[in-house]
């Protein structure tokens, strides 16, 4: 654990600041936070946001980053998960782009996009995230996963940052198990086969009928840990020669006629 994290969790925001910071994420503007909080005026606000950048070691007041970096590292509570969304990689890109207090012309430029093609990416995105601020589209993409410390947002960075975003991305599909939700793109191009790792063999079970069938997702195979308690991998696409030639027993009958087979890992 870095020395900043730790030394965040040792010393948390005071009772104040992380008001102000809540309210922030929120979407409230300064005037109300101030009236709310009895801080007087909205420079009083400043000041407190000022605050938490120094006690989070960061070098300029960015509210996305500070909002982002709070649920980061415990000093705010992350905000109930809802269902997911799925951005395009632009939107995507933004969101990141504000978390990690980066100027969004600089990511524009990136994307060659001129000022006013960026503040039209910048609405839009905070309309997809139904935000009112920048602090808050935050707090709404840590709700609706596109950020944050749960399987489904690590599934999405993974497939973001594989590089630009393949045709297929619109045939990602958004799984539903009961340990949450997971994302699953279809085999193909450069990934002919791809996995979910996932608790256990019910799980993987749910998981194979669910995609089964969809494009891009045949055949299917599960494979059982070598070790009791590890996750059990479902895959699709192009199975391994070692995993062609292993016997395999049908697990499920699928909803889509695809295969699903069961192999015990190696």
């Amino acid at each position: 654990m870095s020395a900043r994290v730790s030394a965040l969790s040792e010393a948390p925001l005071p009772l104040l600041e992380r008001q102000v910071l809540k309210l922030v994420a929120e979407g409230h503007e300064d005037p109300e936070i101030a009236s709310r909080l009895g801080l007087g005026t909205d420079r009083h606000v400043q000041y407190r946001l000022a605050r938490i950048a120094r006690r989070f070691r960061l070098n300029a007041v960015v509210r996305p980053q500070l909002v982002d970096h709070a649920y980061a590292h415990g000093a705010l509570a992350a905000p109930a998960v809802l269902h997911p969304l799925l951005l395009d990689a632009n939107a995507y890109g933004l969101v990141r782009t504000l978390a990690a207090g980066r100027p969004v012309n600089a990511y524009a430029r990136l994307l060659g996009l001129k000022p006013y093609q960026a503040q039209r990416l910048l609405k839009k995105t905070r309309a997809r995230l139904e935000a009112t601020s920048r602090a808050s589209m935050i707090r709404r993409a840590w709700q609706r996963q596109v950020l944050g410390r749960t399987q489904f947002a690590a599934d999405l960075a993974s497939l973001h940052d594989e590089g630009p975003q393949p045709p297929e991305a619109e045939h990602w599909v958004v799984v539903p198990l009961l340990s949450g939700y997971r994302l699953a793109a279809p085999a193909g191009g450069p990934k002919p086969t791809r996995h979910l790792d996932v608790p256990d063999l019910e799980a993987a079970d749910a998981a194979s009928r669910f995609v089964s069938g969809r494009l891009g997702f045949a055949p299917l195979w599960i494979t059982q840990p070598a070790n009791p308690g590890d996750p059990v991998r479902v895959s699709w696409g192009r199975p391994r020669p070692a995993l062609r030639s292993w016997p395999s027993v049908a697990l499920v009958r699928p909803s889509r006629d695809a295969d699903v087979h069961l192999t015990q890992r190696a």
